[in-house]
């Protein structure tokens, strides 16, 4: 079990966990603690004095405490000191868009108009924000926040302090073996095992927030057969998920993953400069820019895919290095030292370095937006490999986050939220909105889970 103390540890902990004991009660039960599970836990500790959280790694924080912390939410009043106008219709707009007819109309219409409340429900758990927007790699506005410290574990230490205060109990190394829905809605069966040690849980209400599937082959290749490579950053590998739909819940969306263009499998650091767009060019070994930076991480990474074998770079110039924090350039530098990112002080040079004819890069760099250009020096490149980094597809929710079973019928007390549901992003995840929607409808999930109990 998890401590207040041992939050400050975060995120090098790892926990020794107490058992849980036989035919235990609860409840309310959260399987997952990254950034869903979280809000969902401390939402729902404000209604109930009985809320326990498992997570099945020996450290909280899931694929949340690994993120670059950026939170989209439209019209917030860091927006309006910035003279930047939004609108939750605008933000409804980009999502529908790029979902592209896929998901559920109404669960994008909540986010939409939740995600400026979530951003405030964090400050008032002790997230603190930054001054500056961002638009970052595939967002398509300017409207993504950021912690001014510690990226995704800020909200991981932050959301789990306030979980223990309100006296959620934290079981790490803890893993959900399978679980029934008991007659007469009188709940859940869940069995659980840690340290080799199976368990009984019955619980009132079950929340399901444990992540997606991404780094799963064998499920990666079940669904996204023609997906054929096998790197990814995601820790989530999808076990949870299984369980569900052997329960009986229904999925969608299944086939529809998110690529992104990270670093080498090589490298000790991540060293990411393709998230600070506009700033950044994407071009090939011939020089040639094969994708407008701008676009959607569909698009983007279908032109990677397609380079083949190609090396394929981004180019940035101080100006977006300067942009990320402290820790991204600690890493950047790092990195560099260590012979795995390339500067130099003309573009020209840059060009020698990674073996790209400087030529064809000028013309590539003459299509860019003039106001985005790469222009001052010193100039960076990184290599840029495609990896699996979200899947889209998952539990169907609606937009109360209830489970919905194969006839598309909320399950009574049954609930998911993050990535392991398939009726928020379509076929393609606006950059920024990962969080935007654990968080959000972690939230939803947490407050309806302790109503459900009291009304039934």
């Amino acid at each position: 079990m998890i401590r207040r103390r041992e939050i400050l540890a975060l995120p090098l902990l790892g926990v020794v966990p107490r058992a849980i004991a036989q035919n235990f009660h609860c409840g309310i039960l959260v399987v997952g603690a990254g950034g869903a599970g979280l809000a969902a836990a401390l939402e729902a500790s404000a209604y109930s004095d009985s809320v326990v959280l498992i997570e099945k790694e020996s450290f909280i924080g899931g694929d949340t405490l690994y993120s670059g912390g950026f939170f989209n939410a439209p019209n917030t009043e860091f927006q309006n000191r910035k003279g930047i106008k939004d609108s939750e219709e605008f933000y409804l707009q980009q999502i529908t868009r790029s979902a592209n007819g896929r998901g559920n109309p109404k669960v994008q219409t909540k986010l939409a108009k939740e995600a400026a409340n979530t951003l405030n429900w964090l400050r008032k758990n002790g997230v603190t924000f930054g001054d500056e927007i961002y638009q970052i790699y595939g967002s398509g506005y300017r409207r993504s926040h950021k912690p001014v410290t510690a990226l995704g574990s800020s909200y991981v230490q932050n959301l789990a302090a306030a979980c223990l205060k309100n006296g959620v109990s934290i079981r790490t190394s803890t893993r959900l073996e399978s679980f029934e829905v008991l007659p007469n809605q009188r709940g859940f069966r869940v069995t659980i095992s840690s340290k080799g040690v199976s368990s009984v849980i019955t619980s009132r209400a079950l929340i399901l927030c444990a992540g997606g599937f991404a780094n799963n082959p064998e499920l990666i290749r079940r669904y996204v057969p023609n997906l054929n490579f096998k790197y990814s950053d995601s820790r989530g590998t999808g076990e949870v998920l299984q369980r569900a739909i052997e329960a009986g819940v229904q999925v969608e969306n299944m086939d529809a993953v998110e690529c992104i263009p990270e670093g080498s499998i090589l490298s000790k650091y991540s060293a990411r400069l393709y998230a600070m767009a506009p700033g950044t060019v994407f071009i090939n070994e011939d020089g040639e820019r094969f994708v407008d930076e701008a676009a959607t991480r569909k698009t983007i990474s279908e032109a990677l895919i397609k380079q083949g074998a190609k090396r394929c770079w981004t180019i940035v110039d101080i100006r977006s290095v300067k942009r990320l924090d402290k820790s991204q350039q600690k890493n950047l530098y790092r990195a560099y030292f260590a012979g795995q990112v390339w500067k130099n002080d003309t573009l020209e040079a840059l060009c020698k370095d990674i073996n790209v004819p400087f030529e064809k890069v000028k013309v590539s760099f003459e299509q860019v937006d003039p106001r985005h250009r790469p222009s001052v020096a010193p100039f960076w490149a990184v290599r840029m490999y495609p990896w699996i980094h979200y899947t889209l597809g998952g539990i169907s929710i609606n937009e109360q986050a209830e489970c919905l079973n194969k006839f598309g019928i909320p399950i009574p007390g049954l609930y998911a939220a993050g990535q392991i549901t398939g009726s928020v992003h379509g076929e393609n995840r606006l950059g920024g909105n990962g969080l935007t929607d654990a968080f959000t409808f972690g939230r939803i999930a947490g407050k309806n889970a302790a109503r459900w109990i009291k009304e039934n």
